[in-house]
């Protein structure tokens, strides 16, 4: 019967030899790891910058909007408001007439009914100059509105 061979060590150039192969392929294969995560990485924070320029975008295109419709609706008011004012000072003007105009020609009936004549002629003379001056204002006013 033979003896029992013995398992021959490993020569330790063969396993440091091994080892150092060993610890290239996981650098190697770390190296690929991390370049790809840096990849993905990059490209993941391409796309987020794309979709937050985008929605950036379209908030500020959103603001414009709305910021150039409430404009043209505050003009629109405006206008109207203006249209409003114009009339009413207009119904004023006309009131006023109408009621200085009242006025005077009372003091006309009143004069006319007088049998002192100093006193008819005086108060036909302001009658006179108040139609004037009255005429002068509302036609000056009529202007101020237009």
């Amino acid at each position: 019967m033979t003896a029992p061979t013995k398992p021959t060590a490993p020569k330790p150039t063969d396993a440091a030899a091994k080892a150092s192969e060993a610890a290239a392929n996981a650098t190697d294969a770390a190296t690929k790891a991390a370049a790809d995560a840096t990849a993905n990485a990059q490209k993941t924070a391409e796309k987020l910058t794309a979709s937050a320029t985008a929605a950036a975008d379209k908030a500020a295109a959103d603001l414009t909007k709305a910021v150039d419709e409430t404009t043209e609706r505050v003009n629109e008011f405006n206008a109207k408001f203006v249209e409003a004012a114009k009339q009413s000072g207009n119904l004023g003007v006309d009131t006023y007439e109408k009621a200085v105009g009242s006025i005077l020609d009372m003091q006309e009936k009143f004069a006319e009914a007088t049998p002192i004549e100093w006193v008819a002629d005086i108060t036909k003379a302001q009658v006179s100059f108040a139609r004037e001056l009255t005429s002068t204002v509302t036609t000056t006013a009529r202007d101020l509105l237009k």
